[in-house]
């Protein structure tokens, strides 16, 4: 049965702290919540005068609620879910239950990531740190007719800090905590010339890995840094252009996983003298043999064109990205001799092209207009073993009931090989109109046309010694990742369309209902499967909203809700193969979510903001198809936040106190059940320059398993990808 925890509890809290996005100075405290300018619809407006459903996160809640990365943006985004088991790059993103992984690469995202508008083909790509950012904008619902890239289920876009023409301005900051964790992060930016500008920003993360390995380093370590470059050039009033370039470079053990073993595994750990595993899935203390490890490289350069007329304004962003990474994990955790993946190599590069035309007219109609073009490669192995089965694997193996021989199809040295290519061409179409035909009424409508030809350069196999592999040119690896050697290609083309009516019925207050289509593109499975079977297809959302966005009481309070009803046909998932090794890419026949979305702010009290949200789900379940009648994983019946800073003036400056409280009900995190409680704070106090303050997060030490593996059948080992456990620190930073 599933139950709803003590909300009540955070309420409490947050009436003992707050939120501070609406006091930016301690010093001048008010009772008016502050006006939120986001471009979620490509024009900058206030959050409450357009009918999308949007969370926005400013530089200050960003630095007050300590947001370091996408994940945090979720603990603050009650709609939105982000789980990791493997690598950053198999994350799954999903928005009101809609999403999947990335396990395989031929998956595309549901959920978007735009950086600076710039569209990033790969989830993973998105999971640094977050540095230099001044606002962050999740918007759910399909994405079309605005945006280059077509995304059915929600978009995350993160908007950088641009170079100041005015004065040299920047940051200097430090923390420190436990596992010793340390961050370093600055930025600096003036003016070269009256039209030129330069920005220049980076940020050094170092931490001891949480799960401590008695086989070896401890995992989910961070030796991370990243820096970016701008450059500003406005010649004129009406022409403005930006050269931005990125890199970032992460070294980690992660993901690690800690486990219950068998019986049998743990008496023969013990003959051989190692330590038994003591089966607590939560208590971070592992023994592997096989280091986890997680090494990317990854560049991002790109071109902004802003262009103004008297009529209508032009934007141009060209980008190019391409990055490396490469995989390592013990498969079997344990410090037997199992199964191992060693440097699992991947690549890409992409090149995006995207015009948009925005109208500027005076007028009762407003206009855009886009072009985009979208090329991708993403590569997977170099033809060397990657996958191995190790001494120990015949002989645990062999002893759990399956129904193969295991000293048949197995041998100890048996390796895989693959060698794959996926490209990606799409070009895309799209426009939004907005009709005022009235002072309160609003009618818009959008189109969009997209074409994609996807190809694909599939080549696996397996060298084994066992006895099958000799008789008949089989072996278990083959169960594992199917053989293949394989050219395949497919094209789609698709029309969406967004349809929206809005009425303000009141000053800074609108009701609104909208009806929209999402797409996004079929591929091929590049892991698992006959030739024949490889292929699946495009899914299609068709979302309905009808919401309210309101604010009340001489602008102190701020509430807005949206009910949803969403239906996905040919709902792509991706699972575990029966074996707990390897995955398999399908479409489920039809997924539908439907809901309530609630926001609200205010301020009770000159010195104290309160936030929060909460999403109910009233419906989130596959009706048709192979899986009818489940529920979708990572989905609660109840999701929410609350968040408030008490912030009063104190010796030239001013105090903050930020608590924020996160809750997820019952939910299924693959192969179990869990909930989830997160309590963070943060304490300082600031002035104009400085900014000093002591944090802790999860201080309820909740236990968490943001993800559990399907039974390893080999070993029956079952696998618990646990969330970061407690930690604390302390943060100071110097503006000029």
């Amino acid at each position: 049965m599933r139950k709803i925890k003590p909300i009540s509890l955070a309420v409490s809290l947050a009436l003992t702290c707050g939120h501070a996005s609406a006091q930016e100075s301690a010093t001048a405290p008010t009772r008016v919540l502050e006006e939120v300018i986001v471009t979620a619809t490509k024009r900058a407006e206030s959050l409450q005068d357009i009918p999308v459903t949007v969370n926005a996160f400013s530089a200050a809640t960003i630095r007050e609620a300590g947001i370091q990365n996408a994940e945090d943006v979720a603990i603050l985004t009650p709609s939105l879910t982000i789980s990791t088991n493997l690598n950053p790059f198999s994350t799954r993103m999903a928005i009101r239950g809609i999403g999947t992984a990335q396990n395989d690469p031929a998956l595309e995202p549901s959920v978007g990531m735009f950086v600076d508008g710039v569209f990033l083909g790969r989830t993973g790509l998105g999971l640094s740190d977050l540095t230099d950012i001044e606002r962050i904008e999740v918007l759910q619902g399909p994405q079309g007719t605005l945006y280059g890239k077509n995304t059915n289920a929600g978009a995350i876009s993160v908007i950088t800090r641009k170079p100041s023409l005015d004065e040299t301005e920047g940051y200097l900051e430090a923390e420190a905590g436990d596992y010793s964790m340390y961050r370093v992060t600055a930025a600096v930016s003036g003016p070269i010339s009256d039209t030129l500008a330069y920005r220049l920003s980076g940020n050094i993360h170092e931490r001891d890995g949480y799960y401590d390995n008695a086989g070896g380093d401890d995992l989910d370590d961070a030796d991370d840094w990243n820096v970016q470059g701008k450059l500003l050039w406005e010649p004129t009033n009406e022409l403005s252009v930006l050269l931005s370039a990125s890199h970032v470079d992460r070294d980690t053990t992660c993901c690690g996983a800690d486990a219950i073993q068998t019986d049998l595994v743990n008496d023969t750990l013990e003959a051989r003298g190692l330590p038994r595993d003591k089966n607590d899935p939560n208590d971070f203390d592992i023994a592997v043999d096989q280091d986890s490890a997680f090494e990317l490289e990854s560049d991002l350069v790109y071109l902004t064109i802003d262009y103004d007329m008297e009529w209508a304004s032009i934007k141009s962003i060209t980008a190019w990205n391409d990055y490396d990474y490469s995989v390592s994990t013990d498969a079997d955790r344990s410090q037997l001799d199992m199964l191992r993946v060693i440097d699992d190599v991947y690549s890409g590069d992409s090149i995006s092209q995207e015009l948009r035309l925005t109208s500027e007219l005076e007028g009762n109609i407003d206009f855009q207009l886009g072009l985009y073009y979208f090329d991708q490669t993403t590569e997977r192995g170099d033809g060397s073993a990657f996958v191995e089965i190790g001494e120990d694997f015949v002989a645990i193996a062999s002893q759990q009931g399956l129904p193969i021989p295991i000293p048949f199809v197995a041998a100890a040295g048996d390796y895989l090989v693959g060698d794959n290519q996926l490209d990606n061409e799409t070009w895309a179409v799209f426009g939004q109109a907005t009709w005022h035909f009235s002072e309160v009424w609003q009618l818009t409508g959008g189109l969009r046309y997209s074409d994609e030809q996807k190809d694909a350069s599939l080549y696996t196999e397996t060298f084994s010694t066992a006895p099958s592999a000799i008789l008949t040119g089989r072996s278990l690896l083959d169960s594992i990742a199917t053989p293949i050697d394989a050219d395949l290609d497919r094209s789609s083309d698709n029309v969406d369309w967004l349809l929206r009516l809005s009425y303000e019925f009141a000053d800074n207050s609108m009701i609104f209902a909208s009806a929209s289509t999402g797409s996004k593109s079929g591929g091929f499975n590049s892991v698992s499967g006959e030739v024949e079977d490889r292929e699946f297809d495009d899914e299609d959302t068709t979302s309905y909203e009808l919401g309210i966005k309101s604010t009340w009481l001489d602008s102190s309070l701020r509430v807005n809700a949206t009910a949803f009803y969403t239906q996905v046909d040919d709902y792509q998932f991706q699972e575990q193969l029966p074996s707990g090794a390897g995955t398999f890419v399908s479409n489920d026949a039809e997924v539908e979510v439907s809901g309530l979305d609630l926001q609200f702010e205010v301020v009770p009290w000159p010195f104290l903001t309160l936030s929060g949200g909460l999403l109910y789900m009233n419906k989130y379940e596959v009706t048709d198809g192979p899986n009818d009648g489940d529920d979708l994983e990572f989905t609660a019946d109840y999701s929410g936040n609350l968040a408030a800073t008490l912030v009063f003036p104190f010796a030239d400056g001013g105090v903050y106190w930020r608590t924020d409280y996160s809750y997820m009900d019952d939910h299924d995190v693959s192969e179990t059940e869990d909930d989830r409680e997160i309590l963070n704070s943060r304490l300082g106090w600031r002035d104009d320059n400085w900014d000093i303050a002591v944090w802790g997060r999860n201080l309820t030490d909740d236990e968490y398993a943001s993800f559990t593996a399907a039974t390893f059948a080999f070993s029956g080992m079952d696998a618990y990808f646990l969330a970061p456990p407690r930690t604390y620190g302390a943060t100071l930073r110097y503006t000029f």
